[in-house]
């Protein structure tokens, strides 16, 4: 039963308390089971680093995550730099940044990294949310898993080492473009136009409702010429040297939505 109460004493703040030291991997004897169960001879490393990571995960990134949340921090779009260059830059709040260069440096697609703990791993970090991660995670690890099966050019194995095991400390990011205005979800329907011009592919159309858009790489839907068939392409974000000077490989982007 509840009666009216004009005073409303309810209050979060003995959830917070109580959040405010719950470990998610600790505190979570059922998980542990599951992977000491299916993990067996390696448990015990497993459990070491996920004892490790659980510390960033419900404290540190679980702190970015809230901050980052609120309304007046929400990703924007800057079209033009101050010398009317077009650049289309997405801007994030800083707590995303690190966050997302932390997470990525995991380095959780790399082939050191056991399956079990790559799941793991990204069990915990979303227990936070999105949180502008979770998105970018997934599409990387489809990209990475593309490029494992179908790299066949020193461009294409660049790619993959960058999102794999990184270049120089940085791990690149993976997005996908798949849905378009006319279809949404319905790939089939795609109308994206790729062309072989000078020895290589070009797409032309507009796609809509891009994942992961501030990625450096993406995986791109598209119909060769002529065809009703969808073909899979992977497009850097920027050519090479043009990412410092924020000028984008021959797209734009029109407009993001509210996330």
């Amino acid at each position: 039963m509840s009666l009216p109460d004009r005073n409303n004493p309810y209050a979060f703040d003995a959830y917070l308390e109580w959040r405010s030291g719950c470990d998610y991997y600790r505190d979570d004897p059922f998980f542990q089971k599951v992977v000491k169960h299916f993990t067996e001879d390696s448990w015990q490393r497993i459990h070491e680093e996920l004892s490790r990571l659980s510390g960033l995960v419900s404290y540190r990134w679980r702190d970015f995550s809230e901050q980052a949340a609120v309304p007046e921090k929400r990703p924007f779009i800057t079209h033009f730099d101050g010398h009317n260059h077009r650049i289309d830059r997405i801007v994030r709040p800083m707590e995303v940044l690190t966050m997302e260069k932390e997470v990525f440096s995991e380095a959780l697609f790399s082939a050191r990294t056991e399956p079990w703990m790559k799941l793991a791993k990204m069990y915990l970090i979303y227990q936070n949310g999105e949180a502008c991660i979770a998105c970018p995670l997934t599409c990387t690890e489809g990209l990475v898993e593309l490029l494992r099966k179908f790299a066949d050019s020193d461009e294409t194995r660049r790619i993959l080492l960058h999102c794999s095991e990184g270049i120089d400390g940085d791990f690149g990011i993976g997005a996908q473009y798949l849905s378009e205005i006319q279809g949404g979800s319905d790939v089939p329907s795609n109308v994206l136009e790729a062309v072989q011009e000078d020895g290589a592919w070009r797409l032309y159309g507009k796609k809509f409702f891009c994942s992961a858009t501030h990625a450096d790489y993406a995986v791109v839907t598209a119909k060769p010429a002529g065809s009703e068939k969808v073909a899979l392409f992977v497009v850097p974000s920027w050519l090479p040297g043009d990412k410092a000077r924020e000028r984008r490989n021959g797209c734009t982007i029109d407009r993001i939505k509210w996330k």
